[in-house]
């Protein structure tokens, strides 16, 4: 391999590329690690902002749509939900938080 590789197919490229080069070069993609686990997925339309959740992992998002029939502009209320994504690298790999906090904090 001649330098940093560009796609890391195993927790054993991430391990390799942390034992043996730089800290600038390999840090970014552990921490991806952990902000790529997660994704957003609208889970429906609620009546109001206040129908619906909003916590860590719940937010509900405003539009102003055109309503196509009338013409009029209506406020629809999307509820979106936080959820892990079992695609991602983290929970493909292997990984624990733990050990990719460890990872990003040097030791």
């Amino acid at each position: 391999m001649k330098g940093f590789p560009k796609h890391l197919n195993s927790k054993a490229d991430y391990l390799y590329v942390k034992a043996n080069f730089p800290r600038d070069k390999w840090l970014p993609a552990w921490k991806a690690l952990l902000t790529n686990r997660q994704y957003e997925i609208c889970t429906g339309v609620v009546d109001s902002a206040d129908a619906g959740i909003t916590d860590e992992t719940h937010r509900v998002v405003v539009s102003e749509e055109q309503d196509y029939e009338t013409g009029k502009k209506k406020t629809v209320y999307y509820q979106y939900e936080l959820r892990d994504n079992p695609r991602a690298d983290f929970f493909r790999f292997g990984f624990t938080e733990e050990e990719v906090n460890k990872a990003i904090a040097g030791e």
